[in-house]
């Protein structure tokens, strides 16, 4: 049985037997893992307090035949703010229910980690709904999805300013030319594709600072949400809890 040692994200736990729980968890090593963590509902336990969803932890794990098997965790970083704010909450749960969504179990994954380390960073310190789309765009990117900013996705003509279109199943903007065409894709502005740029070259902390109008945030949102759920097939489930907590 080999020991092995890896940062882990906790993304989704269920109880299991009498006092034990399955761990989703999103590691920097191995992707995401399922692991069991024996014991952690028992009062006692040790381990309790460091398996917690959404706080970076620094893991030991056997491999099992099914499972791995926690055997160590110290948190690295709690990220109270997402523990005790329930709109931080909320948008933390979107986050891992993305990357569960997105990741096949043991895909390897850093740039996802990295990217979701980041997210959690921003959520504690700031609650701007602009840095979620953010990440929205950034993990679809880094799942091989990277949609077309700068080019008609159809005539491969360099954009120009004015009247353009998103295709939310094919995945960037298609100039009014091709959409006459071929007649599909929803408008978008020129504002928005700029900010999908924008967000596309610069960090979290970049993008936090920026002050838009909220008609172009929620163009962005609703743009990028179309977008992921035609990629997943599926809608997210957490983005509900997000939306109330927002009204």
């Amino acid at each position: 049985m080999h020991s092995l040692k890896t940062y882990g994200i906790i993304i989704k736990r269920s109880n299991y037997s009498e006092a034990d729980r399955i761990l989703t968890i999103l590691t920097d090593r191995f992707g995401k893992i399922k692991a069991i963590a024996k014991g952690v509902r028992k009062i006692k336990s040790r381990m309790a307090g460091s398996l917690e969803p959404y706080m970076l932890v620094n893991l030991q794990l056997h491999e099992g035949k099914t499972f791995y098997i926690v055997t160590g965790a110290e948190i690295i970083e709690e990220y109270k703010n997402i523990h005790s704010e329930i709109k931080k909450t909320a948008q933390a749960y979107f986050v891992g229910e993305l990357v569960d969504k997105f990741l096949e179990e043991h895909q390897r994954a850093e740039t996802i980690f990295e990217i979701s380390q980041q997210i959690l960073s921003a959520i504690e310190n700031d609650e701007k709904d602009l840095v979620i789309s953010a990440y929205q765009l950034k993990i679809v990117e880094a799942a091989g999805f990277k949609p077309e900013l700068f080019d008609c996705l159809h005539c491969k003509e360099k954009l120009s300013a004015g009247q353009n279109f998103w295709d939310h199943v094919e995945g960037g903007v298609i100039c009014s030319s091709c959409q006459q065409k071929f007649n599909h894709g929803n408008e978008i502005s020129d504002e928005a594709i700029k900010v999908l740029r924008f967000i596309e070259q610069n960090s979290f902390k970049n993008i936090a600072k920026l002050k838009l109008e909220q008609k172009i945030e929620n163009e962005l949102d609703k743009i990028l949400l179309e977008y992921i759920k035609n990629i997943l097939e599926r809608d997210i489930k957490s983005r509900k809890f997000l939306n109330q907590v927002n009204h």
